[in-house]
């Protein structure tokens, strides 16, 4: 077990995903250079030289200077560009659920690594009915449907045992959801007049949190280099300022996703070997103050260069 101690500071801060789209989305509506189409969907999409230029299902149509591909792994406007994408399945999923509990969880994240992968406790703020945490279980690929169709009193018997009754008797304050758990990241993510941005760059799992940090990354370091580039005066879809972007994030998204995708495989290891070198590593890092630092700031999405935004600067 990895305790950076008190002195530390936390490492990380949970929120709520319906809050935080929420948030966005009014940040959004407010905002006067902003206008949002919901729902909309694009019919085709154009990209040369001269401009981007996307037509709706609808029939409207609109141009500018750059496009942006953030729709999620999947991303249409990523795989009509050609941009190659190296992938794979862990064979697992996330089974989501928020959970209320007999206990305070004192702002504590845990996470237990058994054989049949990781178990997240989340700590949330408490609602008018007690405590919450959220939690992210990892189940076989097999196991995934007859998790979410557990009746609850059976699927908060299992999560119970699997926290070893830390946070006392757990009641069901959600419906459960579930996702397949996969590794992709795109050989590029940038092409004419087109930058992407998060899940449409990179999936990772999410052993270590770090998913969301990296789409902030990327959204902040965009904004950076078009802003610095609209003071030069340049077009915002100039090849040179996308290749700064380029430059930027590639090496950071990767090296970000290959250590997930290590730490994934190798805390998957069964047999006594591999759970001896992880706990000696994990030892090191708490003991060795350099270490630990180093591990904090990946874990809290500060390492490598930090867009401005992300400093609380304004670019």
């Amino acid at each position: 077990m990895f305790d950076p101690g008190p002195a530390a500071g936390p490492l990380g801060y949970m929120y709520e995903n319906r809050l935080l789209r929420r948030v966005l989305h009014e940040t959004a509506a407010a905002a006067a250079n902003v206008t949002l189409l919901m729902p909309a969907r694009a019919r085709s999409v154009e990209r040369d030289g001269a401009s981007a230029r996307v037509t709706l299902e609808e029939g409207r149509s609109f141009s500018a200077a750059l496009l942006v591909g953030a729709e999620g792994r999947n991303s249409p406007t990523r795989a009509a560009a050609g941009i190659n994408v190296a992938r794979w399945s862990y064979h697992h999923h996330a089974i989501i659920a928020t959970l209320g509990h007999e206990r305070p969880h004192e702002g504590v994240a845990h996470e237990i690594f058994y054989p049949s992968g990781p178990f997240a406790l989340l700590p949330m703020l408490d609602d008018a009915d007690g405590h919450r945490s959220a939690i992210v279980w990892t189940v076989a690929e097999a196991h995934g449907p007859a998790m979410l169709g557990l009746p609850d009193r059976a699927f908060l018997a299992e999560a119970e045992t699997r926290m070893g009754g830390m946070l006392g008797k757990l009641r069901s304050a959600s419906p459960r959801s579930s996702y397949p758990l996969g590794f992709h990241h795109t050989a590029r993510i940038t092409d004419t007049r087109l930058a992407l941005v998060g899940d449409a760059a990179h999936g990772i799992h999410p052993i270590a949190g770090q998913g969301l940090n990296l789409g902030f990354r990327d959204v902040a370091a965009l904004a950076e280099v078009l802003v610095e580039g609209a003071r030069l005066g340049l077009d915002l879809g100039d090849a040179q300022l996308l290749a700064r972007y380029e430059r930027w994030r590639a090496l950071d998204s990767f090296v970000v996703a290959a250590t997930t995708d290590a730490l994934t495989k190798l805390f998957g290891l069964p047999g006594k070997a591999p759970r001896a070198i992880r706990r000696f590593g994990l030892d090191m890092v708490s003991r060795i103050p350099p270490l630990q630092r180093r591990f904090m700031a990946e874990a809290k999405g500060e390492s490598g260069k930090l867009p401005k935004l992300l400093q609380g600067l304004e670019v």
